[in-house]
């Protein structure tokens, strides 16, 4: 009995460490003490380019990379497949997928896994990308792309965390969790870089 109780007892401090690591942004209740619904703070403006983050490796081997993305407006989507708003928020990419296909936008999931195995982390990757019929192509995520966030967009490490990059490969915007009716003004965002003009980018190597 009190093996039993004990292996409860660290089954429920996994969960609420896994629960805890997954951020705020997309919380259930979304209201303060009082039960009002609580007014999100507003996204910090961003606008800069990573410099450190060039590729990541793909769930399916090989690799992509930021350079092979230029000319395109690009979607990143910070993930994890055990938080629960990442759950919530991938059918919402998925339908933006699908509603942008073949009009210039790329979108790329970056998992960050926390099994430390990478063969599971693979297996729990390719069955999220089934479960939810993915149709991007999923890598798993860098720590210099958190590293690089925090430097020069004072962002906190939070999942899910989407950015937004132009055609310039510059980073304009950022959503750190994803909250019923943002959608919209995701897509919206999608829409103003989608019409902006492609400017070639000058090469420093």
């Amino acid at each position: 009995m009190r093996k039993q109780r004990r292996a409860s007892l660290a089954a429920a401090l996994l969960a609420a460490i896994a629960l805890a690591g997954c951020g705020g942004g997309n919380g259930d209740s979304g209201k303060n003490d009082k039960g009002e619904e609580s007014a999100k703070p507003p996204r910090p403006e961003v606008l800069f380019r990573f410099q450190k983050f060039t590729s990541a490796p793909l769930v399916d081997g090989g690799e992509v990379t930021l350079r092979s993305l230029e000319g395109k407006v690009v979607l990143l989507d910070l993930f994890a497949t055990w938080c629960p708003p990442c759950r919530r928020s991938t059918p919402i990419l998925v339908g933006l997928h699908q509603r942008f296909q073949g009009k210039g936008l790329e979108m790329i999931g970056l998992a960050y896994e926390n099994t430390g195995d990478a063969a599971q982390d693979r297996l729990k990757v390719t069955g999220f990308r089934e479960e939810f019929r993915i149709p991007y192509r999923l890598a798993f995520g860098p720590q210099v792309v958190w590293e690089e966030l925090q430097a020069k967009a004072h962002a906190e490490r939070e999942i899910p965390t989407i950015l937004l990059l132009d055609r310039q490969g510059v980073v304009r915007e950022m959503f750190q969790g994803l909250d019923p009716g943002e959608e919209t003004v995701l897509a919206a965002r999608i829409e103003k870089l989608l019409a902006e003009p492609v400017v070639p980018v000058p090469r420093t190597d």
